[in-house]
């Protein structure tokens, strides 16, 4: 897949670009056999809710555990926009699963930018960054969505706060101010990325987004894939190779059948 002039531009101004059905069924499908699996694992890879330690909060490092997911990263139609969108050869920051299961058990993240963390934790330079957000299951506006503020990225970095994870193995989030939020807000507005499962959002990282708890019934599971332009490593870091990808080598496409061809292959623990 190669973006468009006018959907490059669009990414320019927006820092947003959402692609529904991206992904078809069957493709889908096998990423949403392999989360059980992945939800399952008991390393440290696995942070948990705070107020309910049974549900995985975020799951890091999904493509190093599953097949399908290793394929995902390399899919064409994913990473050939991020290589277009950053002008330059890319690797793997991060890979995260974030499950949100329903009644309650998927908590909100409160409103905050991705890059801050990345350039004062991990010595990433520039938010030379694409967060691509491949949707596991259907993202409805009752399944607490991503919410988004287009164009927010104009905006650098914003005032914050620091929350970090005291077990040094969790997520750390800058936490925006809410005068400041409440200006970017007025200024931009607020969109919620809602489409099929199979659809994929190309997110800057410096876009402000959130989500509110997930009360309905039903799991809303997003993966996010972090693409880093080669030129832009980290610089410094004390985390895990799952939160901080150590290998700079340039990513090359998989074929864009690649996961399909699963589906043909006898079953198997990816």
């Amino acid at each position: 897949m190669e973006l468009s002039t006018v959907q490059m531009a669009e990414f320019e101004e927006r820092g947003v670009l959402l692609f529904p059905g991206l992904l078809d069924l069957e493709e889908t499908g096998l990423l949403q056999q392999a989360v059980p699996e992945l939800l399952r694992r008991p390393g440290p890879e696995a942070v948990r809710e705070k107020k309910d330690a049974a549900n995985a909060r975020l799951d890091f490092g999904v493509h190093k555990f599953s097949e399908p997911f290793r394929r995902l990263v390399h899919l064409p139609r994913i990473l050939n926009p991020v290589r277009q969108l950053l002008g330059e050869e890319v690797y793997l920051h991060q890979s995260r699963l974030n499950p949100k299961p329903g009644f309650g058990g998927g908590g909100g993240w409160d409103w905050h930018q991705d890059y801050p963390p990345w350039n004062t934790i991990d010595g990433i330079p520039e938010p030379r960054m694409i967060m691509a957000s491949v949707f596991v299951d259907d993202c409805t506006p009752v399944t607490s969505p991503l919410l988004v503020i287009p164009g927010s990225q104009h905006h650098g970095l914003l005032e914050a706060e620091l929350h970090e994870d005291a077990r040094g193995r969790g997520y750390d989030l800058h936490t925006i101010d809410r005068e400041v939020l409440e200006r970017v807000a007025a200024e931009n507005g607020i969109e919620a990325l809602i489409g099929p499962a199979g659809s994929v959002a190309f997110v800057h990282v410096n876009v402000l987004h959130g989500s509110a708890n997930n009360v309905s019934p039903w799991r809303r599971a997003i993966t996010y894939l972090i693409y880093n332009a080669v030129s832009n490593p980290c610089g410094k870091t004390r985390r895990a190779w799952f939160q901080c990808g150590q290998d700079f080598t340039p990513l090359v496409p998989g074929a864009d059948v690649s996961l399909r061809t699963l589906a043909d292959q006898p079953r198997a623990r990816y």
